[in-house]
């Protein structure tokens, strides 16, 4: 009976030893590659420093064209937003822009009502985005210390990394093993970060509403603390909604596009604009945000 139980004790470590090496270099790959906007950031930006970059969730990513803007005020800009996230995934994205020793001049962060409304922040859908940059110290602390619905799989993996490869393995894994053969590849994003929706979509006619913008989500107060302490102008940015006014505080610097756009046409969904409401929205912004910053004549 020992001699079995040694036999299984043995195999079992060599499993384990083997799942894991697997998992390393799954996340090898994938760590050298610009799949994921954090490997992109790291392995696919060139430039050092920026004069704006756009930073929140599905809405940052697809209503301001950062290569728009850039055309239209003769300034440098990179959209670093991953959709299906919140404003904690944002606050350790931009540390981990800074950790790449990437800078900014100006920080527009892309917000929603109802996430500034959550006092309490859990780990967002695609923050396993993050996984194959445990080893940096903010991905690492995040993993440790962010609220967790369900298991920590990320937390454990640390030490265990199959189970976070396991876990994700549609995300981390199959995707890892095509960075080899094309390491250049983007994940719906294009060469500064930007994607938009097409014009197919079809956003539900609602009631016209209001809503009143409650800040009660920590994770901003450390994202204004970060941008203070680094020299970083802030601005708040809010993106159409269809059929929806948002009241912003006046107490920030913010711009409110939330009924900019009253066009179904312009939105593929209730949050999102297509691809036209994406061109109308940056050329406005545009010139306001030229005022608003003077970032060059």
């Amino acid at each position: 009976m020992k001699k079995f139980l040694l036999k299984i004790a043995v195999y079992s470590l060599v499993v384990f030893l083997i799942a894991n090496a697997i998992a390393l270099i799954s996340l090898y790959f994938l760590g050298q590659s610009n799949l994921y906007k954090p490997q992109f950031v790291k392995n696919g930006v060139k430039e050092k420093h920026f004069d704006y970059v756009v930073l929140g969730s599905s809405t940052g990513l697809t209503t301001l064209d950062t290569k728009q803007i850039d055309s239209t005020l003769h300034t440098i800009g990179l959209n670093i937003s991953i959709d299906d996230s919140a404003l904690n995934t944002h606050y350790l994205m931009l540390q981990y822009f800074y950790q790449q020793q990437k800078t900014t001049d100006c920080l527009i962060l892309s917000v929603t009502p109802w996430d500034l409304g959550n006092d309490n922040p859990v780990l967002s859908d695609n923050d396993y985005r993050f996984f194959s940059e445990q080893s940096t110290p903010v991905v690492q602390k995040y993993y440790q210390t962010i609220a967790y619905q369900g298991f920590p799989v990320l937390k454990y993996s640390r030490y265990m990394p199959f189970l976070g490869v396991g876990y994700y393995n549609t995300e981390v894994f199959y995707p890892s093993i095509f960075t080899i053969l094309q390491p250049e590849k983007r994940n719906r994003f294009d060469d500064r970060g930007n994607y938009s929706y097409p014009t197919s979509g079809k956003p539900k006619d609602t009631p016209q509403q209001t809503i009143d913008m409650v800040v009660k989500n920590p994770y901003l107060g450390k994202i204004k603390d970060f941008c203070k302490k680094n020299n970083i102008k802030l601005l708040i940015y809010q993106s159409p909604l269809y059929k929806t006014k948002v009241n912003m505080s006046q107490n920030e610097l913010t711009l409110n596009h939330s009924a900019f756009l009253q066009s179904k046409n312009l939105f593929y969904d209730n949050l999102h604009v297509n691809k036209m409401g994406r061109k109308i929205c940056s050329e406005a912004f545009s010139k306001q945000f030229s005022v608003l910053h003077k970032i060059k004549d």
